[in-house]
């Protein structure tokens, strides 16, 4: 088990957070798609990233986040961390191109 740095309590994840991992996101688009743990796929937008992933996500970055509603009424990822990156992922690669 992974020792917490994060610093106590008080960094505890809120309830109902969920973990995933990016399929895709487009930094120009500022929207992408996360593949929760469950298998769901979400939208999830720029608006929604927080800390230090507001730079934008990269495929196989693990994020956690919560679940919320879009507008529309779609469900969306929300909150979202990144908490790492897929061990088979070379995080200098430079992004794959977006595809839907």
């Amino acid at each position: 088990m992974a020792e917490d740095k994060s610093g106590g309590e008080d960094s505890a994840a809120p309830p109902g957070t969920k973990q995933g991992t990016v399929r895709a996101f487009d930094t120009e688009r500022g929207s992408g798609e996360i593949e929760a743990d469950n298998g769901e796929v979400l939208k999830v937008f720029r608006s929604a990233l927080r800390d230090e992933a507001l730079s934008g996500l990269y495929p196989g970055d693990i994020v956690s986040f919560l679940v919320g509603r879009d507008r529309f009424g779609r469900r969306v990822a929300q909150e979202v961390r990144r908490i790492g990156w897929d061990e088979g992922e070379d995080p200098d690669a430079p992004p794959r191109e977006w595809t839907f």
